[in-house]
């Protein structure tokens, strides 16, 4: 089956909505009753903890220690969950320490990469197949451990999946005549979004999956020309990782 032949299905609403629902049931139990389970889970929650308290949002630090073995991307998605759940609760920010209210970002990427697997597998094998790989994501086991862990790795899941769904995408379309204007930058956008993100979360590890698929393709087809609508200047240079301060 060539690209050509490939169904380009797309899912309806509703299904997106149960993967969701399905997914929430099977990640939220003992989402909020559970204690730290892991020690690296202690530490950026702490950490993110400190960011809280401190002000400062730059400066990553585990008690009197810096803490630089992670970008600080993960640490200002928790300090911002924190922020709004507390904000929604009624409660001063920062006045409790709950281990949940920072594994908020690892559930909803974990929700994330579960519907972006869905939509891609609908794009690449039709709507029962993405249908299917979407609850095959959201019951993989460590998936559930993850999306209940204030870690980086469900957060980083979501930022690769989306790197692949926009490599799909383009590589599906490429004899499309290329998009124009605005349009010309929704894929690139959104894939130089995700992967500046999982920069900012984990170091260049989107770049490393989708420079890898991007690269077997080329040289599969023997061609490469429609990686050139990723705007692969503009992107690069927009998602250079930072040297951690100190």
């Amino acid at each position: 089956m060539t690209a050509s032949t490939l169904p380009r299905a797309a899912l309806p609403i509703w299904a997106y909505a149960l993967l969701a629902l399905i997914a929430a049931a099977l990640f939220l139990p003992g989402f909020t009753v559970l204690p730290p389970f892991d020690r690296d889970e202690a530490r950026f929650a702490q950490a993110s903890s400190q960011m809280l308290d401190s002000g400062n949002f730059v400066d990553i630090r585990f008690q009197d220690e810096t803490r630089y073995k992670k970008p600080v991307g993960i640490y200002w998605l928790q300090t911002a969950a924190t922020t709004v759940a507390e904000a929604v609760r009624g409660v001063p920010v920062g006045s409790e320490k709950l281990i949940w209210t920072y594994r908020i970002p690892s559930f909803l990427g974990a929700i994330l990469a579960v519907l972006v697997s869905a939509w891609t597998a609908a794009r690449l094998f039709g709507g029962p197949a993405g249908f299917i790989a979407g609850l095959m994501m959201a019951s993989c086991v460590v998936l559930g451990v993850e999306a209940r862990m204030a870690k980086t790795d469900a957060v980083l899941l979501a930022t690769v999946v989306i790197g692949q769904a926009v490599l799909a995408h383009l590589y599906l379309n490429r004899r499309d005549p290329a998009p124009a204007g605005r349009s010309a930058w929704t894929a690139p956008l959104v894939f130089w979004i995700a992967a500046g993100i999982g920069v900012l979360v984990k170091g260049p590890m989107v770049l490393l999956v989708s420079g890898s698929t991007a690269l077997v393709l080329a040289l599969w087809d023997r061609e490469a020309g429609w990686l050139k609508r990723l705007k692969p200047l503009a992107g690069l240079a927009s998602s250079s990782p930072s040297p951690p301060p100190g």
